[in-house]
């Protein structure tokens, strides 16, 4: 759910308008320093002396910084603004409270905007982990939905049929006294072998779960997987398995 504090639902831009790239009238945090000052020292104030108390009703300058500041802040910045504070001296202190609060995050926007190979590695690293807890869920919307692979489809009704074999999990202890498994083709080619598990429990939960989730398990038993020949052909003996225990 969004979260959206009531002060700051709706804050006005340099000019007094609503905060908008459309009036150009707003505050781009991620400047250099002094850019952003100048932004913050652009912001439209009335005609008062300094002496003179200000009204913080429909201030821009202090909407702004009770978006940033404390409920104690804004009371102290409120109390400056009936003691007559100067619009300088208000421009001042709102810029120091925006710049102490997004200064860190610059720096960092700076260092990423440096190095677009850290920008590619974090958005291919997010990609992997939603794509591992979406794509069991969007296998089960598509066959919800009627979008099956018709060959796989094909497959798994022929297969219901008598007509022609599935594909298969095989799980089996060698020499070594550990636990093995395998996926076999219709036609008895290997498409899946795994390294050996100490525990034959371990091995029949990667079963499990390679059965429930199809390819979207493989990324987190890579390691215990030898390399794959023919991804395609693994994804889509999955899939004819899912297919056939739907």
């Amino acid at each position: 759910e969004a979260e959206v504090d009531d002060n700051v639902a709706l804050l006005p831009g340099l000019d007094g308008r609503k905060m908008s790239k459309s009036y150009d009238n707003t505050i781009p945090l991620f400047v250099p320093k002094e850019e952003l000052r100048k932004k913050i020292a652009a912001i439209v104030t009335d005609s008062r002396a300094p002496g003179e108390a200000k009204d913080t009703e429909g201030s821009a300058l202090f909407q702004i910084y009770q978006a940033f500041a404390t409920p104690e802040e804004t009371a102290t910045f409120a109390q400056a603004f009936a003691n007559g504070i100067a619009w300088g001296d208000a421009k001042q202190t709102l810029f120091e409270r925006i710049d102490q609060e997004i200064a860190p995050m610059r720096a960092r926007y700076a260092e990423l905007m440096a190095n677009p190979a850290e920008v590619e590695h974090i958005l291919r690293a997010g990609a992997e982990k939603a794509r591992t807890q979406a794509t069991p869920y969007m296998q089960q919307l598509r066959q919800a939905a009627g979008l099956r692979n018709l060959a796989v489809a094909a497959a798994a009704t022929q297969a219901a049929s008598g007509k022609t074999a599935l594909p298969a999990f095989k799980q089996y202890r060698e020499a070594d006294g550990q636990f093995y498994f395998k996926l076999t083709a219709s036609n008895g080619d290997v498409l899946l072998q795994s390294k050996g598990y100490n525990n034959p429990r371990d091995a029949a939960a990667a079963i499990a779960a390679l059965k429930v989730q199809g390819a979207a398990a493989l990324p987190g038993m890579a390691a215990q997987l030898e390399a794959i020949v023919d991804a395609a052909a693994v994804q889509q003996a999955l899939e004819t398995l899912q297919a056939a225990a739907d």
